[in-house]
């Protein structure tokens, strides 16, 4: 009677839990890591896509538009903004010189290149104030620049 005794006395001791449970440590650490590597993707994701959409095209794009605002605001004249037009084409384009002899891949008529070329030529480099910068240069510019993005990507 001894022995039902004691036994009746370990009743209230709760046993070890099964060996076949789960390991809380082992999940934590799991998880910790998938969160881990769940970051470093999305980090490299946006890194690579934050260079992808910085490429020189779209930033001569973007300054181009201000560009033209100051140039129709009368802010800057003709000389000035035909000075700024090809230095944007010329790092838009990523050509180390504008050159009339071989456009970029990124323009389909010879003629109309050169002649936008010239026009920016003989009002960046003779003073001739009855000549007066085109429209039509700005939206060139802006079609190979935006062609060129494309192409970038």
């Amino acid at each position: 009677m001894k022995q039902g005794v004691a036994l009746s006395q370990l009743a209230d001791i709760l046993p070890p839990p099964s060996p076949g449970g789960p390991d809380w440590l082992l999940l934590m650490v799991l998880g910790g890591v998938c969160v881990v590597i769940v970051a470093a993707v999305l980090w490299f994701i946006k890194k690579h896509s934050s260079l992808r959409s910085n490429s020189p095209a779209r930033e001569a794009r973007r300054r181009l538009g201000t560009l033209r605002t100051a140039w129709q605001s009368h802010t800057l004249t003709d000389r000035e903004a035909a000075y700024r037009l090809a230095t944007l084409l010329r790092l838009g384009l990523a050509v180390p010189q504008l050159d009339a002899q071989q456009p970029p891949s990124v323009v389909e008529d010879d003629n109309t290149w050169r002649e936008t070329l010239q026009q920016l030529n003989v009002l960046r480099y003779r003073d001739q104030p009855r000549l007066s910068l085109s429209s039509h240069c700005f939206d060139r510019a802006e079609h190979w620049l935006t062609t060129a993005q494309r192409q970038a990507r």
